[in-house]
């Protein structure tokens, strides 16, 4: 091949930072300092000329072109890696990274065994499960899907039904004798609800 890919290290650097999209994260991971990072990135934004990163001093986003070679670098070291298992005689499998934003009751509850059969079919498949009921900004901050309850606002994410979640109303036999059972919607703003508040989605 008359072009020389020297800089390879370089480029499994900047997959890392682009995936944590933070210089100090990635040099933990790679247990290097932040400043062989940020050296390493410069080097090859030099070699090929662009930008891959927005720097603040908070924040660190992907510029465009910096997002188009990560899809690309990443996509050919998917086909170096199946490349090696089919030399090898392993058998090619999904493998990957998911980033997953899910509610807390559902993370807690409903979550633990969908995720214990889906690991058994893609044992190769590494899930970073983040469980909260903030408003995550699902492109900022990297996930790649999120479990919402309800309909999904106007947006250009995709959405796609996982199971109904019926909500139930309920209440003690002593509260509904002291109180009365609500016989419409209307009835509830004279009883004591505790509710709960579904966050705005993103």
């Amino acid at each position: 091949m008359s072009r020389q890919f020297d800089h390879l290290a370089d480029i499994e650097v900047f997959l890392i930072v682009a995936e944590k999209l933070s210089i100090s994260a990635a040099a933990i991971y790679l247990a290097t300092t932040p400043s062989v990072i940020s050296r390493t990135i410069t080097r090859l934004e030099k070699k090929l000329g662009i930008q891959f990163f927005r720097r603040t001093t908070r924040h660190l986003s992907l510029t465009e072109a910096g997002q188009l070679y990560y899809e690309k670098m990443q996509h050919a070291f998917q086909l170096i890696d199946h490349a090696e298992r089919a030399i090898q005689g392993k058998q090619l499998q999904i493998s990957g990274k998911i980033k997953l934003s899910v509610p807390t009751t559902y993370g807690h509850y409903r979550l633990p065994e969908l995720l214990q059969k889906f690991l058994l079919q893609y044992p190769d498949i590494q899930i970073e499960v983040s469980i909260s009921n903030r408003n995550v900004d699902l492109i900022a901050e990297g996930f790649d899907l999120a479990i919402r309850q309800g309909q999904l606002p106007s947006s250009t994410l995709i959405a796609r039904p996982l199971e109904l979640a019926p909500l139930q109303l309920v209440a003690s036999p002593e509260y509904l004798k002291r109180m009365g059972v609500p016989q419409t919607l209307e009835d509830l703003n004279h009883h004591q609800c505790i509710a709960f508040e579904l966050p705005e989605h993103r």
